[in-house]
């Protein structure tokens, strides 16, 4: 009984918590799971903030090893996931900023010049091509607002410390960002274009 209001006591992420105090003290084997754990996470939001660029798989593990050097800093208020999340975006935000690239794909028909979006709301539940295909012709500043705020559920205010921009900001790029893409799919749907990695 005693043991089970222990646990009751101890919060609902405490053995991410003790994972993450093994992590921190060198456990390696701890690592290791921390690692195969968070990967596949972390390398699916590089990839969507980077728009595929081959520069991502490096920013993923940067990602990664920042996630690791800091798991001393989890304070076991979300789960590890939730945590890593935050440390990701920022990192891989960082290191794309740094490498000084043109990584933002654009698309060959700019968006200014396409009718403006319907309001059918099923026209973004099945799009002609995937998600992530769209994604990558939104310009970076639209692209990484539209991934922190619908991928990982950040909140705008969130994004905007995040980020360091004023509220403002974030809200313009988020209507942008979300106008841009149904353009973006109605083009498509109209035009009848199908992806060729469905």
């Amino acid at each position: 009984m005693l043991q089970l209001v222990e646990r009751q006591a101890a919060g609902p992420f405490h053995a991410d918590w003790m994972l993450m105090q093994r992590v921190s003290q060198g456990d390696q084997h701890a690592q290791r799971l921390l690692a195969l754990r968070l990967a596949p996470r972390v390398q699916r939001l590089a990839h969507r903030l980077l728009a595929g660029h081959p520069d991502a798989e490096d920013a993923a593990q940067n990602a990664l090893l920042e996630i690791l050097r800091g798991a001393h800093a989890y304070a076991e208020r979300s789960s590890v996931e939730r945590w890593a999340d935050r440390i990701a975006a920022r990192t891989i935000l960082r290191f794309a900023r740094e490498q000084r690239r043109p990584w933002s794909l654009r698309s060959s028909t700019e968006a200014d010049d396409l009718p403006a979006p319907i309001e059918d709301d099923s026209l973004v539940d099945e799009t002609p091509r995937q998600l992530t295909t769209y994604l990558a012709q939104l310009p970076e500043p639209r692209r990484e607002v539209l991934v922190l705020k619908h991928a990982l559920g950040y909140s705008t205010e969130e994004i905007a410390t995040q980020l360091d921009l004023p509220l403002g900001t974030v809200k313009d790029r988020l209507v942008a960002a979300r106008k841009h893409l149904r353009k973006l799919i109605q083009r498509d749907a109209v035009t009848g274009a199908k992806g060729r990695s469905r």
